[in-house]
Parts: C-alpha cells; sequence; structure tokens
C-alpha cells in the first residue's frame, strides 16, 4: 500500500494511539512551541497522523486545552500537614503550586489567557487555597496578590533558563514578605 492509499486519519502502520499517548506528547509540544504555535495541526504533525484522528482523541481545539489544564492539574498536590499554622499551609500549597507552573509555563498561559480552561482540578485547587488564605486574613485581595505573585515568579524562572539557580529562594522570600 502507498502513501496515498493510507486510510486518512490512521497511525503510522503498527501503531496505535490512545489519548494518554496523544496528551502526553500534546503537552511536550505545547512546552516546547509554545501558545502560539500549538494546535490539533501541529500535534497531527508530530505523532504522524491527520488532524482528524487527533480530533477523534481529544475533540476540539478548546477541549484538546481542557484535556491538557486536567491532565497536569487534576494531580493533586501535596497536602499540607493538618497542624501546620495557616501561614505555612499557604506557603506549601503556593510553593508546590509555583512549581508545577514552573516545570509547565506554555500551559500556564494558555490558563491566564482562556477563563474557560480555568475550571476542574484547577477550580478546585484555587478554592482550596482561597480557603486557607482567608484563615490569614478575609481580604479577597490578598489572595489575588498571591497568585499573581506566584504566576510571574515561576514563569520568569521558567523563561530564565540558565539565568534561573540566581533566583533560586527568591520565591520563599518574597512570599514570606507578602505574608507579614
Amino acid at each position: 500500500m502507498n502513501e496515498s492509499a493510507k486510510r486518512s486519519g490512521r497511525p503510522a502502520a503498527g501503531r496505535s494511539l490512545n489519548l494518554d499517548q496523544v496528551l502526553q506528547a500534546g503537552l511536550r509540544l505545547l512546552e516546547e512551541l509554545g501558545p502560539e504555535g500549538f494546535g490539533g495541526r501541529a500535534l497531527a504533525r508530530q505523532l504522524g497522523i491527520t488532524p482528524m484522528s487527533v480530533a477523534y482523541h481529544v475533540g476540539d481545539q478548546h477541549n484538546l486545552m481542557r484535556l491538557l489544564v486536567e491532565r497536569v492539574h487534576g494531580v493533586p498536590l501535596p497536602e499540607p500537614q493538618e497542624d501546620l499554622p495557616a501561614l505555612q499551609r499557604v506557603q506549601v500549597l503556593l510553593g508546590h503550586y509555583m512549581a508545577r507552573v514552573r516545570r509547565h509555563p506554555a500551559l500556564t498561559l494558555c490558563v491566564l489567557s482562556d477563563p474557560q480552561l480555568f475550571d476542574g482540578a484547577l477550580a478546585a485547587f484555587s478554592e482550596r487555597l482561597r480557603d486557607a488564605v482567608r484563615q490569614l486574613d478575609d481580604d479577597p485581595v490578598l489572595f489575588d496578590l498571591l497568585v499573581d505573585y506566584t504566576h510571574g515568579h515561576a514563569l520568569a524562572l521558567a523563561l530564565a533558563g540558565e539565568g534561573a539557580p540566581g533566583l533560586e529562594g527568591a520565591f520563599e522570600a518574597g512570599l514570606r514578605r507578602l505574608l507579614r
């Protein structure tokens, strides 16, 4: 069978794909290309399949992004110890979240640019963090300030590349100052 006679949308001979493989490749490609270069067509090229085959697994572009967000944020972050004071609970939660954002900066930029992606596990984490912050201060501005600071620092570290070691420890110091 020659190249043009292959059935549309099928993976290369002897190779079958499942949703997990598509999402794994999608997350890798998103982080490699960034939000502007990423999409179903680029993912199809990466996997050696047609865009229709990608759509078969993930649906449209928005659903692909939603699935990638859930793949990353659906894994629960470690729970701080119950006996920790509220201040330390907030620090632990934000530290774990910052590390996740740092590993997936392109995905984070997608979430920040599309509020519809902010649901499911990510919204649940946000509510968990909001509850911990409320134990410190009822002012909703503090929550927003802490989240914005965390995103900014994590994205700066992710984009700093080799310059990142000079920024290590700065997050924790800044967080302590914000929480005073």
